[in-house]
């Protein structure tokens, strides 16, 4: 049984909630599971990304489930357009763009994301390099556009919702997508996932866990490390005060300028060429180190030198 409190103990019941439905299992059991609360604030988007020959039929699907449920279902269709960009990516910058149109004031979009796939963004995560923060468990609200982004089901596992959808009797759409095994997500949910959890029980859930630490942990170096040195955590920095400091600080110092001016994070590999160019060696006017996201989904970022300073900015 999954409790009311913990259903929504992160959502405003008194604000406008908008329910991302694709018609998948998770979205499903959001959408019956808030319906049957009796939350009646609620209102559905459905996203067609006219990925698949079944999106039509998943459409009419989703309109027919929230019909049947007395809930309005907001459709929208759109085109992705890669662009360099991986297919999840492009998808997601998509649905997100929906997602801010949509979100007034203090609004709300609740989607159905659990256990399970913070188990698997913390493993496509770790395998492609990624630095502690990247570790971190999903949020389970942030800000989005004006209003809020909710994952209600974060704590719950795959298998608890499967077994409400059961005991429910509620249908569901399957996307043959979810199997194809070019996409590094789906290679992680049906290979990689299903292979360790035959030795270790659980295992997505203890890997959530795990995440959920770090997470944690996090946070609270954060306060530390902003509380001693937040006075150099800025776009343009004396190169003395960070040779001053030991380096491990000066790499955070770095970062944390550069994640507050809203630039992609530079991987190790250049972390390490801005530490050489501006503290171990003579830097001087045409010093300069820049990196992209492959993404995309934040701007690259360039370091220079000025007047004795590193400066930190969107490249050019």
């Amino acid at each position: 049984m999954i409790s009311f409190e913990a259903l929504t103990c992160h959502i405003d019941l008194d604000k406008k909630i908008y329910v991302g439905y694709s018609g998948g299992p998770d979205s499903t059991a959001l959408l019956h599971l808030l319906h049957s609360n009796n939350i009646s604030n609620i209102e559905a988007i459905h996203i067609n990304h006219n990925l698949s020959s079944n999106s039509a039929e998943w459409e009419g699907h989703c309109r027919q489930m929230a019909k049947k449920l007395g809930i309005r279902c907001h459709v929208e269709s759109v085109e992705i357009k890669i662009d360099g960009d991986g297919l999840e990516s492009a998808a997601r910058k998509a649905r997100y763009k929906i997602f801010t149109k949509y979100l007034q004031e203090g609004g709300q979009i609740l989607l159905g994301h659990h256990s399970n796939d913070v188990a698997e963004t913390f493993l496509l995560r770790l395998f492609r390099g990624t630095g502690v923060d990247g570790l971190e468990s999903l949020n389970v609200k942030r800000v989005v556009g004006n209003g809020y982004l909710v994952r209600p089901l974060i704590n719950l596992t795959k298998e608890e919702i499967m077994m409400y959808l059961k005991e429910n009797n509620i249908s569901y759409i399957k996307d043959e997508s979810n199997y194809e095994q070019e996409q590094d997500r789906n290679y992680i949910r049906n290979n990689i996932i299903p292979s360790i959890e035959q030795r270790w029980i659980k295992a997505s859930s203890r890997i959530s866990n795990t995440s959920d630490f770090i997470k944690i942990k996090n946070q609270s170096y954060e306060i530390l490390f902003q509380e001693k040195f937040k006075h150099l955590i800025k776009r343009k920095i004396k190169v003395k005060d960070l040779k001053e400091i030991e380096e491990q600080f000066v790499v955070d110092i770095i970062r944390h300028s550069i994640k507050k001016q809203n630039i992609a994070m530079p991987s190790k590999k250049v972390i390490e060429e801005i530490i050489k160019t501006f503290l171990q060696s003579n830097p001087g006017p045409k010093s300069l180190v820049a990196w992209t996201r492959a993404d995309n989904d934040q701007p690259g970022g360039e370091i220079c030198y000025q007047d004795g300073c590193i400066i930190i900015a969107k490249k050019q």
